[in-house]
């Protein structure tokens, strides 16, 4: 019994050390400024992905996720708009991912009205494969 106290009271001590705690998650940035484009990044880390506004895009469009592989990435956020900032010259869309385990996901957007769903009516399309070491 003294052991288990012994036990926990040092294992206390030791996950209350200021390093001790996990460091925030590394967060890769993956501008998708092709039509299709590739990227790597290890596992626990997160991946955003920034969609550009297509030019010439029609109003009330948006970028939807068409396709990914969950048991390799798992989607943290969904695609939306971030206002012009001064680091980014216009709207992007922008959306993240966490990398759960080893393997390749190729994540497929769409660009499409919002009121639809379809693919039929896409402005334009984005491919990204991640390969997640």
């Amino acid at each position: 019994m003294k052991l288990r106290i012994l036990l926990f009271v040092v294992a206390s001590a030791v996950l209350t050390l200021p390093g001790a705690r996990a460091a925030a998650p590394v967060v890769v940035t993956h501008i998708a400024d092709a039509k299709k484009t590739s990227t790597t990044v290890r596992t626990t880390e997160q991946i955003k992905i920034v969609l550009p506004v297509p030019t010439n895009a029609p109003p009330d469009y948006e970028w939807q996720n068409m396709s990914n592989d969950s048991r390799i990435l798992r989607l943290t956020s969904s695609p939306r708009l971030v206002t012009a900032t001064e680091k980014t010259a216009a709207a992007t869309w922008s959306t993240t991912y966490v990398a759960l385990r080893p393997g390749r996901s190729i994540l497929r957007f769409v660009y499409v009205p919002k009121a639809e769903n379809t693919v039929e009516t896409s402005f334009d399309n984005r491919e990204i494969i991640v390969n997640v070491r």
